[in-house]
């Protein structure tokens, strides 16, 4: 089974849930992808799990955005006979050309929505309310309304099936008037051999000596509200002075990268928080391996409710005991693995938590290993991909990836 793909992020792929599950896992189940997309200005590996076509490189303001879809447009004349069926992620007017193409052409459209675009788009424009000139607020209200218009009336109603990233978003979109039979929810997973693998650093910064590790691993955007981070080791200090929080990431742009570091100076806890910057992920989760327990404090609301968080599924794989708050996505991993602590998105209560694997190491370790041995069973990208492939073979049972071995 061949499926042509259509990329929102750019080319080559970077994100676990396409480069792991669809680059390597769905090709042992007998399905291989032929990815479209824009190119980000690195050279295109081979792709393994098929072909990979790079159209250009992705053009900034109004014109880019105007452009993308007429560009998508021309890459679908890609689709050949033996690509069993298009699938568009995170791309609303590309998914509605596409749909329109599958229908002219007899093929089955899918929808990947690893995140909420249309609704992204209205809390943008909220945003701006008070911030913005006017004609801008209007533009992106209008951009919005257009986005959810399209979307829920033309876009999920041709799709033969919607794979979502998580249960709170296929409950979203049953809200929403999408049918629960034609959806898949598809968590972020890992590659729990290769995390379980992972090795602390051979040689740890001097100023670590005696310190209890307290680690994050992601972006410290501002919508991500890194000051919490700061707070709760303030909290977690006057009970274990010893405590360090090692942050393992950075912000995505500039400007905020630079209100980072000012507002870890400002905090007086400078001495005891360690900023990597980006690193690549297999120097990052060496650093993590360092830590007795992370954490995992995402902001509430209707774009983050829906989200599944990798970096909760990845601490516990290092069989590191985690600390998070209640997104749903959060609250059914710990619940179900037992390996670690899900509260309420408050100081207090992350401190209080976090002092309880502190002070008991060994209740600490058998979470831990709760968890890991729980990723392996349910969040592997292996086990993943074999519920994925199923939906394939249900939607094209004619080019099922059983039938495709076979021959």
């Amino acid at each position: 089974m061949r499926l042509l793909f259509l990329m929102r992020d750019t080319l080559p792929p970077f994100r676990p849930d396409v480069a792991v599950l669809f680059g390597r896992e769905l090709p042992s189940c007998g399905v291989q992808s032929d990815l479209l997309g824009q190119g980000d200005g690195g050279a295109m590996a081979p792709w393994a799990a098929g072909r990979a076509w790079v159209h250009g490189r992705p053009r900034p303001g109004l014109v880019g955005e105007m452009l993308r879809p007429l560009r998508d447009l021309a890459m679908l004349r890609r689709l050949g006979p033996e690509h069993a069926l298009v699938q568009v992620r995170d791309k609303i007017r590309t998914g509605w050309l596409a749909s329109v193409i599958c229908r002219l052409r007899g093929k089955p459209f899918v929808y990947w929505m690893s995140f909420p675009m249309a609704e992204g788009f209205a809390v943008r424009a909220e945003q701006l309310r008070g911030s913005a000139p006017p004609l801008w607020l209007l533009l992106h209200r209008l951009k919005a309304r257009v986005a959810l218009w399209l979307f829920y009336r033309h876009v999920t109603p041709h799709a033969r099936h919607i794979f979502v990233q998580s249960e709170a978003m296929l409950e979203h979109m049953v809200a929403r008037g999408v049918p629960r039979q034609r959806m898949s929810a598809v968590p972020m997973g890992v590659d729990a051999a290769q995390l379980a693998a992972v090795r602390p650093l051979d040689e740890r910064p001097a100023r670590w000596a005696g310190r209890r590790i307290v680690a994050y691993l992601g972006a410290l955007a501002r919508a991500r509200d890194p000051e919490f981070l700061l707070h709760s080791l303030r909290r977690l200090r006057e009970q274990e002075p010893a405590a360090l929080l090692l942050l393992i990431g950075d912000a995505p742009s500039e400007d905020e990268r630079r209100w980072v570091r000012a507002r870890i100076a400002a905090s007086g806890l400078a001495e005891h928080v360690h900023l990597t910057g980006w690193l690549p992920q297999a120097e990052a989760l060496r650093w993590l391996a360092c830590a007795e327990l992370a954490w995992s404090p995402v902001p509430r609301g209707p774009l983050y409710d829906v989200s599944s968080p990798t970096k909760v599924v990845e601490y516990l794989a290092l069989g590191l005991p985690c600390v998070a708050n209640d997104i749903p996505d959060q609250q059914l991993v710990l619940a179900q693995s037992g390996g670690g602590f899900c509260v309420a998105m408050e100081v207090e209560a992350f401190a209080h938590a976090s002092m309880r694997l502190l002070s008991d190491p060994a209740a600490a370790r058998k979470m831990g290993s709760a968890g890991q041995a729980w990723v392996g069973r349910h969040r592997d990208y292996s086990v993943l991909a074999r519920e994925v492939a199923a939906v394939y073979q249900r939607l094209c049972p004619s080019a099922s990836p059983q039938q495709e071995q076979m021959k």
